[in-house]
């Protein structure tokens, strides 16, 4: 799941000023920010509890979180000039977090143009959930394959007890509570079962395109409720030791661009690469 981000000080935005296309708002949390462009979200910045110096890496984690999590809209301008205000750092430090943005494809950069949040690809997430899918059903099948009766029994255990922790917050809104650290949770229960965490890391930097969707995705349809009871028939199906629909369940439960494409191109079609 998306870490959450925190504004350092000095960058901290005021009640009645803009971010990007946004009104931001005081409240109780921190800052929500409301979309005046018909094309966002509302999110909410939390307040800073430290004034410490950032460094380069951390303002590359920064700024990679609020594009994550659609604080940086897609298709958003953004300028060096503009972050190395925000931060308070030179803008050959933020050169370099661009440059690596790039890298991993969350922004673009037109030379005489700008620089822009890239916009979110559906073909390329689809890709990127079919490879999730794979590796989470070659888990399921090392769960049955290698894991004994009691080691299984153990794991259930571990997977229900989160399940009851997520119940707690099943009318989270969106994906920025506590039902994402669950969530990331209960399919790390699994994969770290069969000692499969290593892999899982090698693919940490693609499944961050995978982490921006997650965040659009839950919040349009409010989801969570829909994530749980997919929990439930995961791991119902794990308990009666039945592989096959085991694996059916963890693919629909992780193909979720189907069932809302065409609306949510429709509502922000701002926020979606054509074709």
């Amino acid at each position: 799941s998306a870490a959450t981000w925190q504004f350092s000080p000095n960058s901290m935005p005021r009640s009645g000023t803009m971010v990007g296309n946004s009104a931001v708002e005081l409240c109780q949390t921190g800052f929500r920010v409301l979309n005046n462009s018909g094309g966002g979200m509302d999110m909410i910045y939390a307040k800073s509890v430290e004034n410490h110096p950032i460094t380069s890496d951390e303002i590359f984690e920064q700024i990679l979180n609020r594009i994550i999590q659609l604080r940086l809209e897609p298709g958003q301008l953004i300028s060096e000039n503009q972050m190395s205000a925000e931060y308070g750092v030179s803008r050959s430090v933020i050169r370099t977090a661009f440059t690596r943005l790039k890298q991993l494809g969350f922004i673009e950069i037109y030379p005489q143009r700008g620089t822009y949040v890239s916009l979110m690809d559906l073909s390329h997430i689809a890709d990127l959930l079919t490879l999730r899918t794979a590796v989470e059903k070659e888990v399921l099948y090392e769960i049955f394959a290698d894991l004994g009766e009691a080691e299984r029994r153990q794991m259930v255990e571990r997977l229900e007890k989160n399940l009851q922790e997520q119940e707690k917050y099943r009318d989270e809104a969106d994906y920025f509570g506590r039902f994402p650290d669950l969530d990331a949770d209960f399919h790390k229960i699994m994969i770290d079962s069969v000692g499969r965490s290593a892999m899982m890391r090698m693919l940490d930097s693609l499944m961050r395109h995978l982490s921006r969707w997650r965040n659009f995705d839950v919040a349009f349809d409010n989801r969570v409720p829909q994530l749980i009871e997919e929990h439930k028939k995961i791991v119902a199906a794990i308990r009666e030791g039945n592989i096959q629909k085991a694996q059916e369940c963890m693919g629909e439960h992780l193909e979720t661009i189907t069932a809302i494409a065409d609306r949510a191109t429709a509502k922000y079609p701002t926020y979606f690469k054509n074709g």
